[in-house]
Parts: structure tokens; sequence; C-alpha cells
């Protein structure tokens, strides 16, 4: 009988614009990338650690968030998961709230978590299994992202959300402005 074990996966912080961080999750050999606002920086970083691109995930429809999809849609054939309740171009499949999203390459499972405030639509990512939350501009180390469309309230219900997780849950933010 043979020990199935599960993957090891990293999660590297890629750089980009100002104040932006680029999320890249990946085992050596496949990646999944989070929120790719410019596809250079991803590119090169594939291209340096010899990694395929798998899937991309977006949280919301900010440029500096979804600006690099299409450039890197021409390089590779992947599904580009995003919020339902915005309008993202390329976007193949829309998720909503307690939707789940897999990513077989990786053995990555994620749960999706609507988080309005800094737009309608915002969603989360979490992955339960690893204790990783890919918040995008909503939750930062020392703050939340600005009110760009939604209410107070919602955000405030956002962060109470996600300060219902575990307090082992490791944040992975898309700023620190």
């Amino acid at each position: 009988m043979s020990t199935v074990f599960p993957k090891s996966l990293l999660v590297v912080a890629v750089p980009a614009f100002n104040d932006n961080y680029l999320w890249l999750i990946h085992d050596g050999h496949s990646a999944a990338v989070v929120d790719p606002g410019d596809a250079a920086p991803i590119l090169a970083v594939l291209a340096s650690l010899q990694l395929k691109l798998v899937a991309i995930l977006l949280t919301h429809h900010h440029n500096d968030h979804v600006g690099g999809v299409t450039q890197l849609l021409q390089h590779f054939t992947v599904p580009v998961y995003g919020p339902k309740n915005e309008i993202i171009t390329g976007v193949s499949h829309q998720l909503s709230e307690g939707d789940d999203v897999t990513v077989s390459e990786l053995a990555l499972q994620f749960s999706v978590l609507e988080v309005p405030g800094h737009t309608l639509g915002h969603i989360a990512y979490l992955a339960p299994q690893q204790g990783w939350l890919f918040c995008g501009d909503t939750l930062f180390a020392g703050g939340c992202g600005r009110l760009f469309e939604g209410t107070p309230a919602q955000m405030r219900a956002s962060l109470a959300k996600l300060a219902s997780l575990p307090d082992a849950t490791q944040v992975y933010c898309a700023h620190e402005y």
C-alpha cells in the first residue's frame, strides 16, 4: 500500500506597480496566480522557476488586479476565476459565496467568500486545508481597502466575516498602502 502525501505548495509574493502584491502559488511545476494586475512580472517568475500557469484567480475588477489577464491568456490556456457580480474580461468561471474552486494540478481547493466594501462584488479565496486567505483589497496588515463602491456597513460585515476565520489563518493581501 502506498501513502499519498499532499503536494508541498509555496506562495510567492510578486511585487508590481508601487504597492501591489501579486500572489503565485506553486509546487515547483504548476502555478496559479491571484490578482495579476501586471503580466510581465508573473511571466518573468514563471520563466525563472520553469513553471506552467494552470489557473488565474481574481478578487475584483480593478485594473491593478486584472490588467495582466489578457496577456497571460496569450501565453497560457487556463481557467480564469472571478466574482460573478463584476464584469471582468476573460473570466471563464464566475463565483459567488459558497462556491468552491479546485486547482487539480496543485491539489488545491478554495472556498469563495463574498466580501463587498472595496467593490460591490469583491470576493476572497480561502484555502482551508492550508489556512490561507487571499483577500484582495478587503483586509491589509495595517487596515483595509478604500471604499470605492461599497458602504462602511458592507466593509464592516466583510471584515467581521474574515475575523471569524481561525486565528492561524495566513492572510495574503494585495497591498499595503
